[in-house]
C-alpha cells in the first residue's frame, strides 16, 4: 500500500521501542488489519467498475447466496452484512431503482417488506463476485502457495468459528 509503512517496519519499531507490545497476537492483528485494507481497497475499485458500492455488492452477494426465491427481510439482511441499518435503507433504495432487487409485501409481517434479488441483480452479483474472487486469488497468490492459502483459510475460519459462538 503506497505511502504506508509496512507492517514489518511497524513491528520492528515496536519491538525496539515497546517490546512488551510486540507479541505474536499484535503481529496477527496488525497483519489482518493490513490485509483487510489491501483487499478492501482493491474490492472497492472492482465493484465500482460494476456501478456498485461495497455495501450494494454485499447485499447482492448475500441475496445470491440464498436458496430461491433469494429473499430476506431488511432486518435479516442487515444482520447478514456489515453496514448500519440507516445505510441499508439507502442501499436498498438504490438497488431497487437500478432494478437489482424488488421489495415485496411480507405476508408474515405487514410491518416489513421482503427484499428479493431480481434476474438483473443476480447477473450483477455473479459477474462482480467472479471479478472480486479472481482479484482475491491474485492478491493471495503473490504471497502464498495454494497450500498456504488453504491452511490460512482453515486457521482463520477455525478462530472465527470459536469467536463468533460467544
Amino acid at each position: 500500500m503506497a505511502g504506508k509503512s509496512s507492517v514489518s517496519n511497524i513491528l520492528e519499531q515496536m519491538h525496539e521501542n515497546w517490546p512488551e507490545a510486540a507479541v505474536p497476537e499484535t503481529r496477527v492483528m496488525l497483519g489482518l488489519i493490513r490485509l483487510n485494507d489491501i483487499v478492501s481497497e482493491s474490492t472497492k475499485k472492482i465493484v465500482a467498475g460494476f456501478g456498485l458500492t461495497p455495501a450494494a455488492f454485499e447485499v447482492l452477494v448475500t441475496l445470491r447466496s440464498l436458496p430461491e426465491p433469494r429473499q430476506l427481510t431488511p432486518t435479516d439482511l442487515y444482520r447478514s452484512i456489515l453496514i448500519t441499518s440507516g445505510g441499508m435503507t439507502k442501499v436498498l433504495t438504490q438497488l431497487e431503482t437500478d432494478g437489482m432487487i424488488k421489495r415485496l409485501i411480507n405476508e408474515e409481517d405487514q410491518r416489513s417488506k421482503l427484499v428479493r434479488l431480481t434476474d438483473t441483480g443476480m447477473q450483477y452479483a455473479e459477474r462482480s463476485m467472479m471479478a472480486v474472487s479472481k482479484n482475491d486469488k491474485e492478491i493471495l497468490s503473490q504471497a502464498l502457495s495454494p497450500a498456504q492459502i488453504e491452511q490460512f483459510g482453515d486457521t482463520l475460519l477455525h478462530a472465527l468459528n470459536k469467536l463468533e459462538l460467544k
